[in-house]
């Protein structure tokens, strides 16, 4: 970092800086006192960079990027054509009865293709921080100047965008095979729900990327936290038929409000309580899981930092 006459830092041009010292890291009285705005801008370059970075990564194999926009499809299907044997076609007179719809493949497909961003919470941002270990870079990651959220949400941006690129291909193979029945006016409302669950997930997200740090294999929190939620959200059956202790569990998850939402924005479901109700309800749940997931990766990061087992593999 050069200074000027006064003391203060400039901009940093040789061309070895990186994203980080590209940026104006200032000095001094500077920086002590950066301005929130120059702050944001600065935690946005790193989010942004991070989330460049696994572009790279990811675009540099083709075969396995296209593997994995072929996948939920091939995943999608069980699902669909298990309920269409099931009920003996595509519509359920016993569907109507529990939720106010009669259309199980457009059902089916809406709670699928929106769940798949709780797979993006516990998976990707929770094995971000074990691909770092891989690649034999977290120490350098945790040693950039930015909090620690920041990385995460970097990998939660890619994340995000890779999710929106598997359901558009997801949609277009119902679309093109068995044709979906949705309201489109109902879109805006519905991706306002989903933005808010996934501000909610995010939280979650911290908790599972902060099991790496702890245990270094987190894949096995994440299978069994993943394979819980699954069962409590009712992504391809309504909440109705759970037992009763679990519909209430289901209603602490904000999984299940972002996919009711949804499906009743799109295709008139009967939630059981009132839009204002949902997003009050997943509101409060992205407060608690932001907060708690914020929480526990600080305490386990500090943790592992004072027993020296950050650099374990």
């Amino acid at each position: 970092m050069e200074k000027d006459s006064r003391g203060q830092g400039v901009k940093d041009s040789s061309p070895g800086a990186g994203f980080l010292e590209s940026s104006y890291c200032p000095t001094g009285a500077a920086a002590a006192n950066p301005g929130p705005l120059r702050q944001l801008r600065h935690y946005a370059t790193a989010v942004w960079a991070e989330n460049i970075k696994e572009w790279k990564l990811e675009l540099t194999y083709p075969l396995d990027f296209l593997r994995s926009l072929i996948d939920p499809v091939v995943y999608l299907l069980p699902y669909v054509l298990y309920g269409i044997s099931l009920v003996g076609g595509r519509f359920s007179p016993n569907l109507q009865k529990l939720v106010g719809t009669t259309d199980i493949v457009s059902f089916i497909t809406i709670g699928y293709v929106f769940i798949g961003f709780m797979n993006m919470a516990l998976w990707a941002m929770g094995f971000s921080l074990r691909k770092e270990q891989m690649y034999g870079t977290l120490e350098a990651v945790f040693a950039a100047p930015v909090p620690r959220w920041v990385f995460t949400m970097g990998m939660s941006m890619h994340s995000i965008l890779h999710q929106f690129l598997m359901i558009a291909v997801q949609l277009l193979f119902i679309l093109a095979v068995f044709s979906l029945k949705v309201n489109p006016l109902g879109l805006l409302p519905a991706l306002a729900m989903i933005g808010l669950m996934l501000i909610a997930l995010y939280g979650i997200g911290m908790i599972m990327a902060s099991t790496t740090l702890l245990f270094k294999q987190g894949w096995l929190i994440s299978e069994a936290l993943g394979s819980l939620l699954m069962v409590v959200t009712p992504i391809a059956y309504p909440l109705a038929v759970l037992p009763v202790f679990m519909q209430k569990v289901a209603l602490a998850v904000p999984t299940t409000y972002g996919i009711m939402a949804a499906r009743h924005f799109l295709m008139g479901e009967q939630m059981g309580f009132s839009v204002g109700t949902a997003f009050l309800r997943v509101a409060v749940l992205c407060v608690v899981w932001v907060i708690f997931g914020l929480v526990v990766f600080a305490a386990i990061d500090r943790s592992t930092r004072r027993s020296g087992t950050l650099s374990h593999y």
